[in-house]
């Protein structure tokens, strides 16, 4: 077996395995300032007409 084949093909599987993982832990932090902003706008009591909360670059309408 050819040793650095295999070295470089460890190398691109974990490589691969971080960018999930990076790609995981975005997509939690996106659910979490989510659920965050819909828990502001139900506290403030919004008047139910498709209030928008901004969280860092979107909008999220939420009718109540």
């Amino acid at each position: 077996m050819d040793i650095t084949s295999s070295t470089a093909g460890a190398a691109m599987a974990l490589k691969q395995a971080q960018g999930q993982m990076e790609f995981g832990v975005k997509a939690l932090n996106q659910n979490a300032e989510l659920q965050q902003a819909t828990l502001a706008t139900l506290v403030e009591g919004g008047s139910g007409g498709g209030n928008v909360t901004p969280t860092r670059g979107q909008n999220l309408n939420i009718t109540v």
